[in-house]
């Protein structure tokens, strides 16, 4: 028999391995297609819990910031080293005295409606934003240096160091019972120590009067040299028979700068809105007006301020248009609503559940610690 024919009835072994059916592949892929959505839903779902949790510690940061350099200038205000009751005369003219004629009372809020002195509301950067409440407050920004000699009315006051005043600054001389806000008109080394000078007329100096001069009844904060009710006032003993100054003191007297600040909500170049600070700087050697404003964006995200006062007195704060007398508001509630920034998240990420962008509404009570005596 031929051999070949022999092994026809023979059944071959299978050379290779049998794959899966189509219905195996499509389950496979149906259950490696539910694996991968699952991961991928917890990973977004803990991606929009990181990205809210983010917005909301950088909303608190923010907002301890703000309301730490904000209440450390509220808290100051109207203070100096010789006490609230040392009332400034203004013997400045022809400069911005929306500043130094309001010293004396501390502080001023401005409601959303209301102007801010040398600050424009509108949209351009650091513009204030429309309808948000300001505030400005008025003390002295250091501690100023002791004053040594000043027995007679003139130019000179004999200080302990004159280190970090310039020529043409605006500063402020008090001791307990009287102040002064003056321009120094130079400095000199005569009769053995260093003294500040205040001349008056003439050049850039805007004194009206070398010679510190009180004035009667509502002239306390004017400038009226020459008048027959200014007395001339020094700030050491006056020596026995010298009738040059009407007042002397016995008084410790200290030199110090003062200083106007703002707070207010302004557009930041970013497209968004923050808590701005500015301070009056003197514009040294200048035409009046001799002041500008020194704007530093402080915290972003800030998008409301509202202001309220409590006046010696009464039981309820009230905002600026109900305060009657600034010089006796013994405390102010701050209140700021905070939103979510783009910055490291941006867009739906600093979104909540309703699509709007995360935010908070955070207030904040500061007592006047010159004016706590009055509580």
């Amino acid at each position: 028999m031929n051999q070949n024919a022999s092994l026809r009835g023979v059944a071959r072994p299978r050379t290779g391995t049998a794959g899966f059916s189509l219905i195996e592949l499509m389950v496979a892929m149906l259950l490696g297609f539910l694996v991968v959505a699952a991961a991928g839903g917890v990973f977004l779902s803990n991606k929009r819990v990181y990205a809210s949790s983010e917005t909301i510690g950088r909303i608190q940061e923010n907002t301890r910031v703000a309301f730490e350099l904000m209440s450390r200038d509220v808290r100051e205000a109207g203070g100096n080293p010789c006490g609230s009751a040392s009332v400034p005369v203004n013997i400045l003219e022809g400069t911005n005295d929306i500043f130094w004629d309001r010293f004396n009372e501390g502080l001023t809020g401005y409601d959303g409606g209301d102007a801010l002195p040398m600050t424009a509301t509108g949209t351009g950067v650091a513009q204030r934003v429309a309808g948000t409440d300001a505030i400005e407050v008025h003390s002295a920004l250091d501690g100023g240096v002791r004053v040594i000699e000043h027995d007679g009315p003139s130019a000179n006051l004999q200080v302990t160091s004159i280190t970090g005043f310039v020529d043409g600054d605006i500063l402020l001389v008090c001791n307990i019972s009287q102040s002064f806000i003056f321009q120094v008109t130079g400095f000199s080394a005569a009769g053995g120590g260093l003294s500040i000078q205040h001349n008056a007329g003439g050049g850039t100096s805007l004194n009206c009067s070398q010679t510190f001069q009180v004035f009667d009844g509502d002239a306390d904060t004017d400038c009226s040299p020459g008048a027959s009710s200014a007395v001339d006032y020094c700030f050491t003993e006056v020596a026995a028979g010298n009738p040059q100054c009407d007042f002397g003191s016995l008084s410790p007297a200290y030199v110090v700068r003062p200083g106007s600040i703002q707070w207010y909500v302004g557009n930041n170049a970013r497209g968004g809105t923050s808590l701005y600070r500015s301070v009056v700087v003197n514009r040294s050697g200048t035409a009046t007006p001799n002041v500008e404003l020194a704007r530093d964006e402080i915290v972003e995200g800030v998008q409301g301020l509202a202001l309220t006062y409590l006046e010696q007195g009464e039981s309820a704060y009230t905002n600026a248009a109900g305060v009657g007398d600034w010089g006796r508001v013994l405390a102010a509630r701050i209140e700021l609503v905070m939103t979510g920034a783009d910055g490291a998240l941006g867009g739906g990420e600093i979104e909540g559940t309703d699509g709007a962008v995360l935010s908070r509404t955070v207030a904040h009570v500061v007592s006047l610690r010159n004016r706590e005596g009055t509580l």
